[in-house]
């Protein structure tokens, strides 16, 4: 019993030196942390119990809109401020977890602020990395991973790259809608977004899709609806295709992948799916993924081609010659 008491005792004891640590690190963890956000805003309620309603009006550091709303519990008033609606602060977000920070400052420039009625090193960290602009070197950081987490040596996309969205959670449904969208269904979101980071598609330039057996994917987030299109020869475009009035195939995709997909149609729908041409969209695949070796047979049957027709032809000549 006393070995029990005293490890708990230590576990306690080291969670709450952790506290400590992680608790002076606020602008570090600001800094390097890809979820976080930093930006000011106006702000719509405030509630004393720390609940907050902002509207953003400059981004700092995040994946975080202007002229959005966004709600915030657990909300801190840094520096004892009376916080007015109506008025812009700087507002810091880490996770749910932890506090939401709300600051009155001096400038909404950057380089020149100053944190009003706030003490101590770790208040001036934060504010030393905003004057430096640490924090936007971040968020170019942020947004280049992004950016390079879509492609693959230029080549591939991942089918969620597609969607240009980067939080799922500000994703409001996913819907596969059939055949020029008569028929729509509404498909889990975590399933499908944990599929479509899975799934990778090869760039092929602009090739006609030429097939009315299609579905379409369909991400709305908001007022934003984005929009990508799947056919049955397994090319897939996003909603740019909708400019031409033939249908353009910007990737393709892995038969066996686009089977994953019409997996995630409910059972109702299954009879209604389009039958997949997966020995075209495999060929296809190969040949975009082996691209050497691809030239090399086609090289050799078209010179196997070549001689033969020569050979055919000579043996007709000879023929001919000879019953002379």
């Amino acid at each position: 019993m006393k070995k029990l008491i005293s490890f708990i005792s230590i576990t306690i004891l080291l969670l709450s030196l952790s506290v400590t640590v992680f608790a002076g690190s606020v602008p570090e963890d600001l800094l390097h942390y890809d979820g976080a956000h930093i930006f000011f805003g106006e702000v719509l309620s405030y509630t004393e119990n720390g609940d907050v309603a902002v509207s953003p009006v400059k981004k700092i550091k995040g994946d975080i809109k202007t002229g959005t709303k966004q709600n915030y519990s657990n909300a801190n008033a840094v520096g004892d401020i009376d916080i007015k609606p109506g008025n812009v602060y700087l507002i810091t977000y880490f996770d749910e977890n932890n506090p939401t920070d709300i600051f009155e400052v001096t400038s909404y420039d950057t380089k020149t602020l100053k944190l009003k009625n706030v003490e101590g090193d770790m208040w001036e960290r934060f504010e030393q990395y905003l004057n430096d602009g640490e924090y936007e070197k971040a968020e170019q950081e942020r947004i280049d991973k992004s950016n390079a987490a879509l492609t693959i040596e230029g080549e591939e996309i991942s089918l969620a790259g597609l969607f240009e969205i980067i939080d799922i959670d500000k994703c409001d449904k996913i819907e596969f809608a059939l055949f020029n969208r008569q028929a729509k269904y509404e498909i889990d979101k975590e399933k499908f977004f944990k599929l479509a980071d899975e799934i990778y598609l090869k760039d092929v330039k602009n090739t006609l899709a030429s097939s009315d057996n299609s579905f379409v994917i369909n991400a709305y987030e908001g007022e934003k609806t984005y929009s990508v299109y799947m056919w049955d020869n397994c090319k897939v475009a996003n909603s740019r295709t909708e400019m031409f009035s033939a249908p353009q195939g910007d990737y393709i995709i892995k038969a066996a992948d686009y089977e994953k997909l019409i997996e995630l149609f409910p059972e109702e729908a299954q009879p209604n799916l389009p039958k997949l041409k997966s020995t075209y969209a495999n060929f296809a695949y190969w040949v975009i993924d082996n691209p050497t070796l691809a030239y090399t047979i086609g090289t050799l049957i078209l010179i196997i081609l070549v001689g033969a027709i020569g050979f055919l032809i000579g043996y007709k000549i000879r023929k001919k010659k000879a019953r002379r």
